[in-house]
């Protein structure tokens, strides 16, 4: 690292000990935000709620769940020697990944740098497939092939995961879900709107296929759905259905030499897939599973905020980016909310994507009519949580919304809880 600038050791001076030793680490993107954002009039603040590393590793890795969680299946004995030492090897990367994801969002919490973390890729690890000692598969045997890792998530569900298989000597195929009678079963991928459609079509043509991914993309009855970007766009223009539903399941597989590369190929995948489209993934599984959680675009807009009378309760809604730091802190609260307040709408508003109608309506009911004057002094960054409520007529109308600075520790629980609270109890 370059030597320290005169604004990097002023602040030193005033760090503690565990967040000076993070400062030879940061990338250049980071010292950028750092000298942008963190000076000596904040830099205390910041450093009053950014938490233990154990701590950071609680709020990163709180998914549960599926035969990961499950005592019988972590029981289950390697059916042979190249499964023993694969889930050694594979056990151990987590650990290594776990660490680094940690350090990343340190790092992101001091420098105040919105970062996707590279290194937040799997929540947990167990057998692939149940079998008996001589590796046919069996539900009911005692041994396993192959390993199964656990992506990140927040609906137990519905669960994403990617499977490493031995097939033959010394390779391995490696595939986005669980492994059954030979074959990848795939993962449930969201297609609600354009926006999806597209990043999904750049997913599957241009980013999987540069790692050496094969995909096949499928509805619920099975059948191959290829994606056009240019009838997805035709579409959203004129207001057309794109006729895919609210999902399809996408399988992408390869095949390589060696178990380093494999489990390399792994990590290569989930981080693609998520970095990608992690958060509307994430969030669409927590409205799959309790009904009143959705992704709101241009596309939809007007279904969640339209001028007529409306017979829920209210709507709030949550802003985020694919980057924001704090967004994997705020997807357990997401989830909580959906569960606790069932008769509420809840959107996520993903400013990443395509949101004319929000900027235009939203930020002008917030900034009194003006959206320029909303962005001009806007309280506090995003995520915000933004609260409708129905007039007398049952229109939904501006109440009130809740932000911190970009300084502050991150939203949490309790402010958003005594909002709705507030609001609808």
């Amino acid at each position: 690292m370059d030597q320290f600038t005169a604004h990097e050791l002023s602040l030193m001076e005033k760090m503690t000990p565990q967040h000076k030793a993070l400062m030879p680490h940061l990338s250049p993107a980071e010292r950028h935000s750092l000298a942008e954002n963190v000076n000596l009039g904040n830099i205390d603040l910041i450093q009053s709620w950014i938490q233990t590393g154990e701590e950071i590793e609680k709020i990163l890795f709180w998914d549960k769940g599926g035969k990961y969680d499950d005592p019988e299946w972590n029981s289950l004995k390697p059916g042979d020697e190249t499964t023993a030492l694969l889930y050694e090897k594979a056990k151990k990367h987590c650990e290594q990944l776990r660490a680094k994801a940690v350090q990343v969002q340190m790092r992101s919490d001091l420098t105040l740098y919105s970062q996707f973390n590279p290194a937040l890729l799997f929540t947990g690890l167990a057998a692939a497939v149940r079998c008996r000692s001589d590796a046919v598969e069996d539900e009911g045997g005692g041994f396993f092939e192959g390993v199964e890792l656990r992506c990140i998530g927040s609906v137990e569900e519905n669960i994403n995961s990617i499977t490493i298989y031995p097939i033959g000597l010394d390779e391995f195929e490696v595939h986005f879900g669980s492994r059954r009678s030979g074959k990848s079963q795939g993962i449930y991928v969201y297609a609600g709107d354009s926006y999806s459609l597209l990043q999904l079509a750049n997913l599957t043509n241009k980013d999987l296929a540069k790692l050496g991914y094969e995909t096949v993309l499928r509805d619920r009855n099975g059948k191959t759905v290829l994606l056009d970007p240019k009838s997805i766009r035709r579409a959203a223009r004129v207001g057309e259905s794109t006729g895919y539903g609210e999902e399809l399941v996408l399988h992408s597989w390869t095949r390589v030499t060696g178990m380093e590369r494999a489990i390399e190929s792994a990590d290569n995948l989930s981080r693609c897939f998520y970095n990608r489209f992690g958060l509307e993934t994430e969030c669409y599984k927590i409205g799959k599973k309790f009904g009143n959680f959705f992704i709101m675009r241009t596309d939809n807009f007007d279904r969640f905020l339209p001028k007529k009378p409306v017979k829920n309760k209210g709507l709030v809604m949550f802003t985020a980016t694919l980057v924001c730091r704090r967004c994997r802190r705020e997807l357990e609260a997401f989830r909580d909310f959906a569960k606790l307040y069932p008769d509420l709408t809840f959107t996520l508003v993903n400013l990443a994507s395509p949101q004319f109608k929000f900027y235009e309506r939203v930020f002008a009911d917030m900034g009194g009519g003006d959206p320029k004057r909303f962005r001009d002094c806007a309280v506090g960054i995003t995520p915000f949580v933004i609260v409708y409520v129905p007039d007398e007529r049952g229109v939904l109308k501006f109440a009130e919304y809740y932000g911190t600075e970009k300084a502050d520790a991150p939203p949490s629980f309790e402010k958003p809880i005594a909002l709705f609270n507030k609001y609808f109890r």
